[in-house]
């Protein structure tokens, strides 16, 4: 018992990380994921929105949890850009998940 308390005790320290940052919830996933891909099937028709999702999920899935909230806030944002603007916002987000740029 007592070793199970001094585990519980260590991991809430390791949590309390002021450097800590959590990930995005399965739900902000799914729903960035489809923001993101309605605008990139309205962009480019050859995109089937299910497909999207998926390796959008996928994608948001291997990300680090660091960086996983800011790059579905980045999906959702390139989601209202024009189509010109699309690609390159895309881009930006992907280098966030992947670099943390």
């Amino acid at each position: 018992m007592l070793g199970f308390a001094a585990l519980g005790a260590v991991l809430c320290g390791a949590c309390s990380d002021a450097e800590h940052k959590p990930g995005a919830t399965l739900a902000q996933i799914d729903a960035g994921c489809k923001q993101y891909c309605g605008k990139a099937s309205e962009c480019n028709k050859s995109i089937r929105p299910d497909a999207c999702e998926k390796r959008c999920q996928n994608r948001l899935n291997r990300c680090r949890a660091d960086e996983q909230a800011d790059t579905v806030t980045d999906l959702q944002s390139c989601a209202a850009d024009k189509c010109g603007d699309f690609a390159v916002c895309a881009i930006g987000a992907g280098l966030e998940c992947t670099f943390g740029l």
